[in-house]
């Protein structure tokens, strides 16, 4: 199913992002597929918007 909707992204010329990337092994199949970006705990934790950006 992620490779078909991560084609299907490429057919029509956008770029991709995973969700819910748990961990390592499911982040190293994405990149495998040529998923373009990844969000998830397996990336990084929630953190407060503000923190992001402060200095």
């Amino acid at each position: 199913m992620v490779c078909a909707i991560n084609e299907i992204g490429k057919v029509l010329g956008e770029q991709t992002v995973a969700e819910f990337v748990e961990n390592d092994e499911i982040r190293a199949c994405l990149i495998e597929i040529g998923v373009n970006f990844v969000q998830g705990y397996g990336v990084a934790m929630p953190r407060p918007l503000a923190e992001m950006f402060a200095a």
